[in-house]
């Protein structure tokens, strides 16, 4: 009986599905440090089955390539914009990619602390030919975060208020028109400067469904200044229809969350002085998504001097239930919904691995990929590991060298896509 249980046993092991093997193509080799980004790295576009992705490349000048599905061939790299930058903060003016109601690729980058340029594609659902260039705000604008709604563009970023407190607020810039006229400036989280000097609003991951725009925020800065710390995670979401700011329960913020709303937003807390050596900041990247049945996920790192996790948490039924999928890294890079699922990636606490997991409410997380990041050119660190826009099944990840990130600006670590 025992040999024909293990027999039975083997017989079900080879019986069970294999699980796909990802597919890693090499979208460059030549790109440098950026910020760290849960969007906007690439966009599937369906009508052309193509993928189209954006990096900083040498002197962090921003191309765009596009991977044909059908020929499984990437397109030569177009140069979007010359930027020739090589000072130590060039990383900030990362370019983030979207595409419009119209069909055309567009790209928004912040000039660190002091504008926000626009980049548009001449013809819809290609990147070839000779991209227009406009600065749309002047608002020390940081993290250019766009959502797009039809051919209305929503747009919102961290304002560099007052760093000697320090003090960033958050705000938004409109256009109803597929970007050709925009909006003044208005506010969307205002702190205020707090006594404890942790007034710079950090948002993560801003999604939106029917008209709701989720922002998740942590409220960084403290007795270290300018993002020397950060504490907490908080979520609020804004409508589009009424212009209001709301709790995930649907209580009203009115247009502003202040400092009075921010025990009513904050949905994780944490201790900015119980951290590892090494570490500033307790949190990991926060996104939230939202899901078919109309409940909502946030998904995050977080980790102190004893413990690093990978954290699920789920807002139904005006409560908030949390799940860690992982106790051995903090390293959280982004969350993406699928139906009534989740799909997110993260990499290994020692940076070799990235895994890529789905997980759906009240059942098992399963893995989807574990990978061996293919470093090359000196690179030790995977920084950003994005799904693809309207695509959730792939992602975008880039590779750089942790100790000379700021620095190197020559344009030589890999970015790569993984694809099922």
């Amino acid at each position: 009986m025992r040999a024909l249980a293990a027999a039975l046993l083997i017989l079900v092991a080879f019986c069970q599905p294999a699980r796909a093997a990802a597919t890693l193509d090499t979208v460059t080799t030549s790109s440098v440090y950026g910020c760290l980004r849960t969007n906007g790295a690439g966009v599937y576009d369906a009508t052309v089955n193509k993928t189209f992705v954006t990096y900083s490349g040498t002197r962090h000048d921003i191309y765009v390539k596009a991977f044909d599905h059908a020929a499984k061939t990437w397109s030569a790299a177009v140069k979007v914009a010359t930027l020739n930058l090589t000072h130590d903060n060039a990383y900030h003016d990362y370019p983030v990619l979207t595409q419009l109601g119209d069909g055309r690729l567009a790209i928004f980058r912040a000039t660190h602390t002091s504008s926000m340029q626009f980049y548009t594609a001449p013809a819809p659902r290609s990147i070839t030919g000779t991209w227009t260039a406009r600065t749309i705000s002047t608002d020390k604008n940081t993290y250019p975060e766009p959502v797009v709604i039809g051919n209305t563009i929503h747009v919102f970023y961290s304002h560099n208020t007052d760093l000697s407190h320090p003090y960033r607020t958050y705000k938004m810039i409109k256009s109803t028109d597929n970007g050709r006229t925009w909006s003044a400036p208005r506010m969307i989280i205002d702190s205020g400067r707090t006594a404890d000097r942790y007034a710079e609003v950090y948002a993560f991951g801003v999604t939106q469904r029917d008209g709701r725009i989720y922002l998740p925020w942590s409220m960084h800065g403290g007795p270290k200044g300018h993002n020397g710390g950060g504490k907490n995670i908080y979520v609020a979401y804004f409508d589009t229809a009424s212009g209001g700011l709301y709790t995930v329960g649907g209580a009203t913020l009115g247009n502003t969350v202040d400092s009075g709303d921010l025990d009513k937003t904050r949905v994780v807390t944490t201790n900015p002085t119980d951290l590892p050596a090494g570490k500033a900041l307790p949190e990991e990247n926060p996104v939230t998504v939202p899901l078919n049945d109309g409940s909502l996920v946030l998904g995050y790192g977080v980790h102190t001097k004893t413990s690093a996790r990978i954290v699920l948490q789920r807002f139904a039924g005006g409560a908030w239930t949390s799940t860690t999928v992982d106790t051995s890294t903090s390293l959280f890079k982004d969350l993406v919904a699928t139906g009534n699922s989740v799909g997110f990636s993260y990499a290994s606490a020692d940076k070799k691995r990235l895994l890529v997991k789905s997980w759906t409410p009240g059942g098992a997380v399963t893995t989807k990929h574990d990978l061996a990041v293919p470093y090359s050119a000196g690179a030790d660190t995977t920084f950003y590991a994005n799904f693809v826009e309207n695509r959730p099944s792939d992602l975008i990840a880039n590779t750089i060298d942790h100790e000379t990130r700021k620095t190197n600006h020559t344009g030589k670590w890999p970015v790569f896509s993984i694809r099922d």
